[in-house]
């Protein structure tokens, strides 16, 4: 029988993944992870600006995968790959500094898919983008 996540295995977990790779380098930090829900913080800094001074759609993109991906992560059992098969994103609003949290809640967790549904919000809770994503399980614990 498989088993679910602790608190401090996530924590190591993602701590260990990030460092050195593209998610290290967005600054991405969890800041929840539980069966069916995420919250994933990404700190606005000046080189993820696009031409104009705003955040770049692409860093946003990123906050949205990343943060379904912990969920869909700890939603399944430890020892579990998965990857993402499809996104959507809509942008509503620019930002320009402060610190951005995404949150994800599953509409579906199935044994080979789930399916989340994703809002990004700044420092004072206004809604920045809003996503969906679907994830596949590649390996099976």
């Amino acid at each position: 029988m498989s088993r679910s996540w602790t608190r401090e295995e996530v924590e190591r977990v993602f701590q260990a993944r990030w460092q050195g790779n593209f998610n290290d380098l967005l600054g991405f930090e969890v800041l929840e992870a539980a069966e069916g829900f995420a919250r994933v913080a990404m700190p606005v800094e000046p080189r993820l600006h696009q031409p104009f001074g705003i955040v770049h759609g692409g860093a946003l993109a990123s906050l949205a995968d990343t943060v379904g991906g912990v969920g869909s992560f700890v939603s399944h059992p430890v020892g579990t790959e998965l990857v993402t098969v499809e996104m959507k994103i809509n942008f509503v609003r620019p930002v320009k500094e402060g610190t951005l949290v995404g949150e994800a809640k599953a509409l579906h967790l199935g044994r080979k898919t789930s399916v989340w549904e994703i809002r990004i919000l700044d420092d004072a809770e206004r809604l920045i983008c809003f996503a969906s994503a679907t994830y596949m399980v590649i390996k099976e614990a």
